[in-house]
């Protein structure tokens, strides 16, 4: 073991946190944890959340695009890097009224979803500088969604896990 969190990829001199989203429920988050909150909250919960709140005028510095990343992986997280394959992610970038620059990158091909979470996170950077505490509840909230979502993948993951070890000890007679 190297001291790399589990699930971290090296790209170069800089590492990259792949494993699920690791803020607590009650956690504050810094922007890095909030754009992948973002990210990873399902559309529908971005869209509820949009609906509830006074939409701020804003500027398009990158409309929504789409575009690929070449994921790279690592044996054991510790060997040479390798090019997994490519993934296509949609990004978009916009200036909210008050100055705030919200970004967003998004896995797979959904503008909307990138529109929204880059505005979220313009507003989220000026809710933490007006301390309004407004968007936070809605973080917060998606939170919860994408918590609960990654258990239930995590549960079904393990249900189809096989013990290879135990597996080969039962076949031996022991």
């Amino acid at each position: 073991m190297d001291g790399r969190p589990a699930g971290a990829l090296t790209r170069g001199e800089r590492e990259v946190d792949i494993s699920p989203t690791h803020i607590a429920p009650g956690d504050q988050c810094n922007r890095q944890d909030w754009i992948t909150l973002l990210a990873k909250a399902p559309l529908s919960e971005l869209e509820r959340h949009w609906a509830t709140i006074v939409r701020p005028k804003f500027q398009w510095i990158r409309r929504p695009e789409y575009g690929a990343v070449m994921l790279q992986g690592a044996v054991g997280r510790t060997g040479a890097v390798f090019n997994v394959g490519e993934a296509t992610v949609t990004r978009c970038t916009v200036q909210i009224e008050t100055g705030e620059i919200g970004i967003a990158y998004v896995l797979g091909r959904n503008k909307r979803h990138a529109a929204l979470a880059a505005l979220f996170d313009g507003l989220i950077q000026r809710d933490q500088v007006k301390a309004t505490g407004t968007i936070t509840a809605i973080i917060a909230a998606l939170r919860r969604c994408v918590h609960v979502e990654e258990e239930a993948v995590r549960r079904e993951a393990q249900q189809s896990k096989v013990d290879f070890f135990m597996l080969g000890r039962e076949a031996s007679g022991e």
